[in-house]
């Protein structure tokens, strides 16, 4: 059984590393405003789980991140 309990929201981002803390807090409150105001549930039940990539494991158009 997963550590999280499945009746709350769990929300991932996959992104590549480079972000600032300030600007994954900025992120991270006003995804959980909105899906609380959408869902009708409080913002403390809502968990966002940021994945930070290395720019060499992300690739777009067929090109890695670190090469372009």
């Amino acid at each position: 059984m997963p550590l999280i309990c499945i009746r709350m929201p769990v929300i991932t981002i996959q992104m590549a590393q480079g972000r600032s803390t300030e600007q994954k807090r900025i992120v991270a409150s006003k995804i959980a405003e909105t899906v609380a105001e959408t869902f009708g549930i409080d913002t403390s039940a809502i968990i966002i789980l940021f994945e930070e990539l290395p720019r060499d494991s992300i690739a777009k158009g067929g090109v890695l991140l670190s090469d372009a």
